[in-house]
């Protein structure tokens, strides 16, 4: 890994960090209010809605794995499964991924329940890869305009579409798609299984 980078991925855990020890995460993310009604029609369109705890950090460099994993927190991670309740999985894990999530990104506590809805991510395509000439120019996130997140609960995603992600990173994630389920979610489409929403899908 680049050491740019590296310490860029650092500062973004940091960050992370500071707004979990704040009595409200201040992430600048609008998520819209949900109805039972939509509920139901989110969970019809959704690959997957699920119980669970997270368990470790997904990342091919070490490093960062283990600083998250000392922290108790992970983003794009691992996933134990408890309870299904919408999708045909045959296997004890998933692996959640939010690269494209801008700033709804969901920072989940080792140890807590979460009730996900998850859309399948069955490939990624890497359009504009970490440069250190991008780094230097201070430019990482105006190379190239990520689109909006996908829709709760939308159909598969056969491509996930990624920028500004190191290729060595994005190579790890699509070995991983190759032999295990990786879901799509985001702050806005995963909640603690004790709150209103986690109850509205849980039913």
């Amino acid at each position: 890994m680049h050491q740019n980078h590296f310490a860029s991925y650092l500062k973004r855990i940091m960050l992370i960090l500071f707004l979990l020890s704040l009595p409200t995460i201040g992430w600048t993310c609008t998520c819209m209010s949900l109805t039972k009604k939509d509920v139901k029609k989110i969970t019809k369109n959704a690959d997957y809605v699920l119980l669970g705890t997270a368990v470790e950090n997904v990342h091919h460099n070490d490093s960062i794995k283990a600083t998250l994993d000392s922290e108790k927190f992970g983003i794009d991670l691992k996933f134990k499964v408890e309870k299904i309740y919408k999708g045909n999985l045959k296997t004890e894990f998933v692996f959640i991924n939010q690269f494209e999530t801008g700033n709804c990104i969901q920072a989940f506590r080792f140890g807590e329940k979460y009730i996900i809805v998850g859309t399948r991510i069955e490939k990624f395509e890497n359009l504009r890869p970490f440069s250190e000439a991008v780094y230097k120019e201070d430019k990482i996130f105006e190379t190239v305009a990520s689109p909006p997140p996908p829709p709760i609960g939308g159909l598969t995603i056969r491509k996930m579409k990624c920028y500004n992600i190191e290729m060595e990173l994005v190579e790890h994630w699509n070995k991983i798609a190759e032999n295990e389920i990786v879901v799509y979610t985001n702050q806005c489409s995963s909640f603690y299984a004790e709150s209103t929403y986690g109850k509205y899908f849980s039913k």
